[in-house]
């Protein structure tokens, strides 16, 4: 199941102002990631399923190793990759590895939400980064009942994710074996890609890279 979709942006308070524009909702301010130099705004799409929008935070000291999803060299906003949410990350990652997809080692991490309540939850990223391009997803297993979005502004809904990939049929099969063949429509393309269209009161918006 999609956990939420990242959109990445060399200047967010421009980046947001132009989606509130274009979704007729103001985005949630969802928090600042200390040790990232970065901080969101969040729409929840419904399904414990939302729309991340990361970016620089300039108050926040440049992390040594530069910022997450190549933040740093972006030019422009783009959509740079998704996470899936499952109910055992090891297993999926033991399984995956089995069948020779591999992911970096589980990380815990945790944050506060603002409201005295502590998300956390543990993460697996495909081993070297965003595989194929960002269209495989990172995986994420909620371990507090609070999810990064439940607060956040309502009224935006997803209506089709779809990655696109050189190597489609790998890309398909990758996805089959992680259990997420049903999440997102896989095309094929010269370059690595993906593509959402919401649903949001000022209309269908499409967002991509």
């Amino acid at each position: 199941m999609i956990d939420h979709i990242l959109y990445a942006t060399p200047d967010l308070p421009a980046t947001v102002d132009e989606l509130n524009r274009r979704f007729g909702v103001r985005l949630s301010p969802g928090g600042r990631h200390l040790t990232l130099g970065t901080r969101n705004y969040l729409a929840d799409l419904g399904g414990r399923t939302y729309f991340e929008v990361l970016g620089p935070d300039r108050d926040l000291p440049d992390p040594e190793n530069g910022r997450p999803l190549g933040i740093d060299r972006l030019t422009r906003p783009r959509l740079a990759t998704w996470a899936a949410r499952v109910d055992d990350v090891d297993k999926v990652v033991r399984e995956a590895g089995e069948r020779g997809f591999r992911f970096d080692p589980v990380v815990a991490m945790s944050r506060d939400r603002g409201d005295g309540v502590r998300l956390a939850w543990r993460a697996a990223v495909p081993a070297g980064g965003l595989t194929f391009g960002g269209v495989v997803p990172f995986l994420v297993q909620w371990e507090s009942d609070a999810y990064a979005a439940e607060l956040s502004v309502k009224g935006v809904g997803l209506v089709s994710l779809t990655v696109s990939h050189p190597e489609a049929a790998t890309v398909r099969e990758h996805l089959a074996l992680l259990g997420l063949a049903d999440c997102v429509t896989v095309g094929e393309s010269a370059e690595p890609s993906l593509r959402v269209t919401l649903r949001t009161p000022a209309g269908e918006v499409a967002l991509g890279r």
